[in-house]
């Protein structure tokens, strides 16, 4: 799929529901926090829930994007966390429960176990979470359905080409000499990493960001190497990568690492983002 006439900070709630009407996706907080908005991001490296509200549209170039409305198979056969909230009525008032769908069902497909911490980004004024939790657990041992098994392998039979955007300029480096390039004719210009506390300058201060560059592309930018010198760890490198490199190497550290935010800000907010604005 290719977009036109989008801006680049549109985010990816406002396009999904405005745009698509796939409006089981919903908007809460709009700043990353109650997880109504989660959807599940696929690409090579996997699949992640991530944060729709503070996600913009060129962060999800040539990735799958995977909504409640995608979870149960084309035969309307339901995901088993589906199946399992409705045997443990994990939903009341309903509003948070796509959330927490297609968080499970990300857990559920990457066979994580640790429900507190996979569902600590998703709020339920309603249910206690109790009722959650023992569907996530019922859920846990049910076969991934087929369609989500293969996001991965369908993804890399036809990636699209870079998207474009109209509105101020904005480019989406493949690695840092091309940042470099650009950079000196937009100096005023926005880097955007991981977007989880830019996104709330579009959301919440309702600003106009100008010139953007999406780092999202720069591969030399992300990972972590180890050598006889110590730990090298890309400025892109997400805090959920930082948490599983380093927690069994320090392991207090790991546990202030899952202090920040949730699961789906960590699997998008980046070290060097969190140390150029102070916050995740």
């Amino acid at each position: 799929m290719s977009l036109s006439n989008v801006s680049p900070t549109t985010t990816l709630l406002d396009w999904l529901r405005e745009e698509r009407g796939l409006t089981g996706t919903k908007e809460g907080c709009n700043e990353g926090d109650c997880g109504a908005c989660s959807v599940m991001i696929t690409d090579e490296n996997g699949s992640r829930a991530l944060n729709g509200c503070i996600l913009f549209l060129p962060q999800v170039n040539g990735k799958a994007v995977t909504t409640v409305e995608g979870m149960a198979s084309a035969d309307g056969t339901l995901h088993p966390v589906q199946e399992t909230m409705v045997e443990h009525h994990g939903s009341q008032c309903g509003f948070c429960t796509p959330g927490f769908v297609v968080s499970m069902a990300t857990a559920h497909l990457n066979g994580a176990t640790d429900h507190d911490v996979q569902l600590a980004g998703n709020l339920c004024r309603c249910t206690g979470y109790a009722p959650i939790i023992r569907a996530a657990e019922a859920a846990a041992g049910a076969p991934v359905p087929a369609h989500l098994r293969s996001l991965k392998d369908n993804l890399a039979q036809d990636i699209p080409a870079p998207a474009k955007a109209d509105g101020a300029p904005h480019v989406q480096p493949e690695n840092s000499d091309a940042l470099a390039a650009w950079y000196p004719d937009n100096p005023d210009a926005t880097l955007i990493a991981g977007a989880t506390d830019v996104g709330l300058w579009v959301t919440k201060g309702f600003r106009e960001l100008g010139a953007v560059a999406f780092l999202n592309r720069c591969a030399d930018l992300r990972g972590i190497t180890e050598d006889e010198t110590g730990l090298r760890i890309g400025a892109m490198t997400t805090l959920t990568e930082v948490e599983a490199k380093l927690s069994p190497l320090f392991p207090s550290l790991g546990v202030m690492l899952r202090r920040y935010g949730s699961t789906q800000v960590r699997n998008a907010a980046t070290l060097g983002g969190n140390i150029a604005n102070g916050s995740p």
